[in-house]
């Protein structure tokens, strides 16, 4: 306990005293009953969130071609839900919205007060189990399904779950609303799946009051919310900026007005301060994470639709310049070809506003309608990643000619983007630059990608509540294409999601392109003083990668994380389909083998992967690994 608070005492400054204040407040507020008493629970009701077919605005057609949402369909008339867009579970319909379908436990207690709930169960597991059929992304399958077919059975559907869900989830009672970010997901996704019937103008009586619910919900812990500097500040701040101008739009009871202006005006202060804080110059976001970079984009991109929508006043030039920017890196981080993008930093599987019909690695549809917004063209050309464009009637945008092959530093964030001429192969380097708590311990991993393909990754997160040792392990260093030293982690752990003693380094502020070579380097030293500097060198398609390291006191390991496939080993020399990846050192090698290890390329799925590992003993050296791309 002395060494974490040890560790602890030296991060409240860049944590932010403000921010500590904040969460010290709630906490004690939670412990008091403070916050049950200035939330009270609300009673159930069934009145419908979106009206019969006979009550369309007008007659509605389906502004895209589309079958694959038609087959989600009718799987979730038979109960199954996709969780985290990748595992399907039969969870009843309507849904069993306390059930944890990996182990068919209930959440115990789901009608106490939310605040009386803990934040972590060992019984029922990962609350986001439970959370995720509660995200509504049912919602937008139904509303495009019946777009597509006219079939009165998604809508009938898409009613009977909605009020299944305001039945037996009274406004502040269970799990369900103990997350302010889990409000706002949910009530956008409301929300847009009645803008995709037309209901959004003149909508149900039983949509206000779930719009209005959840917005009191979300405004009294907002700035909890607010001190966590990540995803949840913006997204509260979007539920109450969208949800406050909607009401105002549509409602006249003057309670509602009264309150609705104050979330407007509130949601919008909050959007320009978390846009200004946390999106840096270059694009980089505050969770150094390619998943939740999305998600927040996606957020932003929902706001400005809205604000459009609504014909609210415009935010300011800051906050499109920062938008923009946000938009320009998730492109350099997507890959044109496949979609896929690096698995850097937490991904908890989050993907919102599912309007297409591509997979969750897929992130060219929200690069797609982010440039759409905020720079008013289109990132790429014609694809099924269009779909999102022509559901929000934004199809009339044209494309522009962005360029993916180009070798950038990201200063801010910490990242450096090498790219061949050809754009045939890529890398990504994590370098440490952390002016937010950082959530995996990656600093200086290697990320490769040839055609399309994923050859050297990240393992990514798994699970927030697992146990220890896996979660040790996914944000951990062994996860990650970098070397460890002495078998442990390059930063301290000082909490589930908070690590200690974060990494200093220095880096080169430009890739070096000069005679066909790429060049860049950057280094850092834990806390403990051992020293790594990774120095990238390309010419010819013929990647090197060298490290030299000192400063470890029983051994180095150098790992690279191989795309599962058949790869074989020849003493030093790791030969697979396409590649051959070979690693010298100036000290003699004391153990290089290939290994099984694990990856998680989706929330709560792990799937075995082989690493090549390569060790050394006490002296410093330098290790250079060559991949050669076979055709």
């Amino acid at each position: 306990m002395f060494n974490k608070i040890k560790l602890l005492l030296p991060l409240l400054p860049r944590l932010g005293f403000a921010n500590v204040a904040n969460v010290a407040g709630y906490r004690l507020a939670l412990a008091s009953g403070l916050i049950k008493k200035v939330m009270p629970e609300g009673q159930g009701y069934c009145d419908p969130l979106f009206h019969g077919s006979s009550h369309l605005v007008k007659e509605l057609s389906c502004p895209v071609s589309e079958s694959g949402v038609v087959d989600l369909a009718e799987d979730q008339l038979k109960g199954n839900i996709l969780y985290f867009s990748d595992q399907k579970h039969n969870v009843g319909s309507p849904p069993e919205w306390f059930l944890n379908p990996v182990n068919q436990k209930r959440y115990p207690d789901a009608d106490l007060h939310w605040s009386r709930l803990s934040d972590f169960s060992d019984e029922v597991g990962d609350i986001k189990i439970i959370w995720e059929a509660s995200r509504f992304d049912w919602a937008l399958v139904f509303a495009r399904a019946y777009r597509v077919t006219g079939a009165e059975r998604y809508l009938s559907a898409l009613n009977k779950w909605a009020g299944d869900w305001t039945d037996k989830n009274p406004l502040n009672r269970g799990p369900n609303w103990k997350c302010g970010q889990e409000a706002a997901i949910r009530m956008l996704q409301a929300l847009l799946a009645a803008f995709l019937l037309n209901q959004h103008k003149l909508p149900a009586s039983g949509l206000i009051r779930f719009v209005f619910e959840h917005c009191s919900r979300i405004a009294p812990t907002v700035r909890y919310a607010v001190a966590q500097d990540n995803n949840h500040g913006v997204s509260e701040a979007a539920g109450l900026f969208v949800g406050g101008a909607w009401l105002e739009m549509v409602s006249s009871d003057p309670h509602v007005l009264r309150k609705a202006g104050h979330w407007v005006r509130k949601g919008r202060i909050l959007l320009e301060d978390r846009v200004n804080r946390l999106i840096e110059k270059d694009g980089s976001f505050s969770q150094y994470s390619v998943n939740y970079h999305r998600l927040a984009l996606d957020m932003l991109s929902m706001v400005e639709f809205w604000r459009r929508e609504i014909d609210q006043p415009s935010f300011s030039v800051d906050f499109y310049g920062k938008a923009g920017a946000a938009t320009n890196w998730l492109f350099q981080m997507t890959e044109s070809l496949s979609g896929d993008a690096p698995n850097l930093g937490a991904n908890d599987g989050a993907r919102l506003f599912v309007l297409t019909d591509t997979p969750y690695r897929d992130y060219r549809p929200s690069v797609q309608l982010a440039s759409a917004l905020f720079s008013d063209c289109r990132a790429y050309g014609a694809g099924v990643w269009d779909d999102c464009l022509g559901w929000l009637g934004l199809d009339d945008v044209e494309e522009t000619k962005n360029t993916f092959n180009r070798s950038h530093v990201f200063a801010d964030g910490g990242y450096a983007k090498l790219t061949t001429p050809d754009s045939r192969t890529w890398g990504i380097v994590r370098f440490p630059r952390f002016r937010f708590r950082p959530s995996h311990a990656d600093c200086l991993h290697f990320d490769f990608w040839y055609k399309g393909e994923n050859i050297l990754r990240d393992g990514g997160t798994f699970s927030y509540n697992t146990d220890p040792e896996w979660l040790d392990y996914f944000s951990g260093t062994r996860s990650h294409n970098t070397i460890q030293f002495d078998d442990r982690n390059q930063m301290p752990r000082v909490g589930r999601f908070l690590f200690g003693a974060w990494s200093k380094g220095i880096f080169d502020n430009e890739v070096v392109q000069e005679d066909g070579l790429l060049f860049w380097s950057a280094s850092c030293q834990d806390f403990c003083g051992c020293r790594h500097k990774r120095t990238i060198k390309v010419k010819n398609n013929v990647w090197q990668i060298i490290d030299e390291i000192d400063g470890f006191e029983n051994n180095a390991v150098l790992r690279w994380r191989l795309k599962p496939g058949e790869w074989s080993l020849n003493w030093q020399k790791c030969c697979g389909n396409v590649v051959d990846i070979s690693v010298k050192s100036s000290v003699p090698i004391t153990r290089c083998e290939l290994v099984n290890d694990w990856e998680s390329r989706y929330y709560m799925k792990m799937t075995e992967l082989p690493v090549l590992e390569v060790s050394i003993g006490t002296k410093p050296a330098t290790l250079i690994t060559e991949i050669n791309i076979k055709f």
